[in-house]
């Protein structure tokens, strides 16, 4: 017989999920960071109750989140660390985003959107994501923030170099603070937004920008780049990038996030970009690994060295 332990701890993972995402939005992380609290002290700061919490927070133990001690004390752990507000590629706010009702409601759909192809989260809400945030301005703040805590500078970059360029073309706003974070790290580049009149550089920047976009809508915005860059320059697309086998990725349960919640967005294998971007115009150089969750494409427009 076939043991049902790894099974049950499979979906006991949503559990988990969920805890962590409550941890974060509390804010427990910042609580913590200076030394270990006891529950009552956590709980006062945070303004939980105080039984449930230490509930929560004994369970996060066993995920390695925080460290249970001695009387009803909490340690924050290494993996811990990522949640708190000022750590280096902090995720507090994507993990605040993901345990948010407004977008874990609409993956208990999820049975129903695989059934049927309709958008779960258009079923749950009354309407499509963009529209549901342009009328709810708190869960879009939310929304913003933990998208910004995905693409940031750390994230994309790691540790590509970029000391080989002049002037990076900034081309949408969904790089968030990227640009500055980008500048403040490599003190020798120029940047500029794509809309400037002197939009003309040597690398061209977009971050995180295709997977909402169908293959139609990806390939005329990269067009739209290719139209803008000169020959010479060369164009860095942030995005999670799928295997093209069947190698484990993280990327494939966030792409069922992007089925969830968009009638056309999904993220898409290394196959899948090359395609787009030759359809573009453009020469895929390589693809770099940045974090667990994005890499980097370098291409190339077709004709160039």
């Amino acid at each position: 017989m076939v043991a049902a332990g790894p099974l049950i701890r499979l979906v006991v993972g949503a559990y988990a999920a969920q805890a962590v995402c409550v941890a974060a939005r509390l804010g427990v992380a910042d609580v913590l960071a200076t030394g270990p609290q006891p529950v009552d002290v956590i709980a006062r700061r945070v303004g939980a109750h105080e039984p449930a919490l230490y509930r929560l927070l004994r369970a996060l133990g066993d995920v390695d989140v925080v460290a249970e001690l001695d009387d009803r004390s909490f340690a924050l752990t290494p993996l811990g660390e990522t949640l708190r507000s000022d750590a280096p590629g902090s995720l507090r706010a994507w993990a605040t985003l993901v345990g948010m009702p407004f977008w874990h409601r609409s993956w208990s759909e999820l049975y129903d959107g695989v059934r049927t192809g309709e958008v779960p989260f258009d079923r749950v809400n009354g309407a499509d994501f963009f529209s549901y945030l342009a009328e709810n301005p708190d869960d879009a703040n939310t929304f913003e923030s933990g998208f910004t805590a995905m693409y940031t500078y750390r994230n994309i970059f790691g540790t590509y170099d970029l000391s080989r360029f002049d002037t990076i073309v900034d081309v949408g706003a969904d790089s968030g603070d990227v640009l500055a974070d980008i500048l403040s790290a490599n003190p020798h580049l120029r940047g500029v937004p794509f809309d400037a009149q002197d939009a003309e550089g040597d690398v061209y920047l977009l971050s995180g920008m295709l997977h909402g976009a169908s293959d139609d809508e990806a390939v005329k915005i990269l067009g739209t780049c290719r139209a803008a860059m000169p020959d010479t320059a060369c164009l860095l697309v942030a995005e999670t990038v799928l295997p093209d086998g069947s190698r484990p990725s993280v990327g494939k349960f966030m792409d069922l996030q992007m089925l969830v919640f968009t009638a056309d967005g999904r993220f898409r294998t290394e196959s899948e970009f090359r395609s787009l971007l030759d359809q573009a115009g453009f020469r895929v150089v390589r693809i770099v690994p940045s974090s667990d969750i994005v890499s980097l494409v370098e291409a190339v427009p077709v004709g160039s060295k």
